[in-house]
């Protein structure tokens, strides 16, 4: 197709093909492998060092807890033993 300026001008579709918005796809965000949500701007191996050390935090609280409830099961049972219960 010409215009009239002589210029060659792809058909219609062809433009459209060209002129479409770049839509990003959901498969292309990647979760963080720290925390689970999705990365955000130039991350690509795990998420920001806030997010990253509450995290880290928060397990390190949930482990502390876990070790202070086995503890108080152990010394429930070394009393029972010596009060001579089963």
């Amino acid at each position: 197709m010409r215009t009239h300026t002589g210029a060659i001008m792809p058909e219609e579709s062809e433009r459209a093909a060209v002129d479409a918005p770049v839509v990003a796809f959901p498969e292309a965000i990647q979760p963080c492998p720290v925390c689970g949500q999705a990365m955000t701007g130039r991350q690509t191996s795990a998420c920001p060092d806030k997010r990253r050390a509450a995290k880290s935090r928060g397990r390190r609280a949930e482990a502390q807890a876990e070790r202070g409830r086995r503890v108080c099961a152990l010394l429930e049972t070394a009393v029972g033993i010596l009060n001579g219960e089963t």
